[in-house]
């Protein structure tokens, strides 16, 4: 009799993978959850997910993490926690394990929410619509407060936390800049830019608060679908692994560098769903904050080998026309 057979009442649709029906039945059981009926594996994402359907109820979502990933699934799960109380279609924990007990892996079990990647609407004529959904989603991300300073989050709240914005970004900055030089982005350059971040102390420390900072906030990690009369809502946010308590023009200005990235022409949609930028000069915040933006994901993307040595990047071009320009210009 195979594992599948042992289990085949209900039956399985089982795809290639390492999960163990019987183990995850029982898993379900005890946390009363209801029976498994399906697991389909979801394209997508760092860690391998799954939708896993059930006799009775709302199909849910078992998200597999890999050893090599840096970060407890605790951090995601605080960082939901936050958002509980927001109208916002989202990704919502109702288990988690670390100690591979029950699954030979590290999971979280969460709500499926409907819908795909937004980012493959792209091509759509309307999809700016979800582009300003986009913006109004994250100005109520950014109406949430934490306490404790700004900085990444733990599994119990804010890591090493900075007091003020400026603090946060000048150790933020000193870091990337100083991973910017190791991996060769070029010592005058990289002079330069340290140069302008100075100059622009004063619009960085000119923050808010800090608020609950997706950090990855950009087309592939929102999803969307056509409503029954054919128009395009967002019906989800996913993956808080790099959320923090954060500025949230910083943020914003992740969001926007991001999102043009993949779907060039989402940032006055994504503006005009925002609305107004809490900032006394929020063109000139915007573009600073985007300046550590670039030098941060030039160096994330040569440390994990992305961009390989002696590669010319797109970014490094970013970076130079703004060391030339200086400061945010119209």
């Amino acid at each position: 009799m195979t594992q599948i057979e042992a289990v085949a009442e209900p039956s399985y649709k089982m795809p290639p993978v390492d999960i163990d029906i019987a183990k995850l039945v029982a898993l379900f059981g005890e946390l009363g959850l209801g029976v498994p009926t399906a697991v389909t594996e979801l394209i997508g994402g760092g860690a391998r997910s799954f939708r896993i359907d059930r006799t009775d109820g709302a199909p849910l979502v078992l998200k597999a993490f890999k050893d090599a990933f840096p970060y407890a699934t605790g951090k995601e799960i605080y960082a939901s926690l936050l958002l509980r109380d927001l109208d916002v279609p989202m990704t919502r924990f109702l288990a988690s394990d670390e100690s591979r007990t029950r699954l030979p892996f590290r999971y979280t079990i969460a709500n499926y929410l409907p819908g795909r990647q937004v980012m493959t609407f792209k091509d759509e004529p309307d999809v700016g619509d979800l582009y300003r959904q986009m913006g109004t989603m994250l100005r109520k991300l950014h109406s949430v407060p934490v306490p404790g300073g700004y900085g990444a989050f733990g599994e119990q709240g804010v890591v090493d936390p900075s007091a003020t914005n400026s603090e946060y970004l000048d150790r933020r900055f000193a870091y990337s800049i100083s991973r910017f030089r190791h991996f060769g982005g070029g010592e005058a350059l990289a002079q330069r830019l340290e140069a302008i971040f100075a100059a622009h102390a004063d619009v960085i420390a000119e923050s808010r608060g800090a608020v609950f900072a997706h950090d990855d906030f950009q087309p592939h990690n929102l999803l969307g679908e056509r409503d029954a009369a054919g128009r395009l809502q967002l019906t989800g946010l996913l993956d808080y692994g790099n959320a923090r308590a954060s500025d949230a023009v910083c943020d914003l200005a992740k969001a926007l560098f991001c999102s043009e990235h993949d779907a060039p022409g989402s940032t006055p949609h994504i503006r005009a769903g925002y609305g107004e930028v809490d900032h006394s000069d929020p063109d000139a915040a915007l573009w600073i904050y985007t300046l550590v933006h670039r030098v941060t994901m030039w160096m994330w993307l040569r440390h994990t080998g992305f961009i390989r040595d002696g590669e010319h990047n797109p970014l490094i071009d970013d970076l130079t026309h703004m060391a030339e320009a200086g400061t945010y210009a119209i």
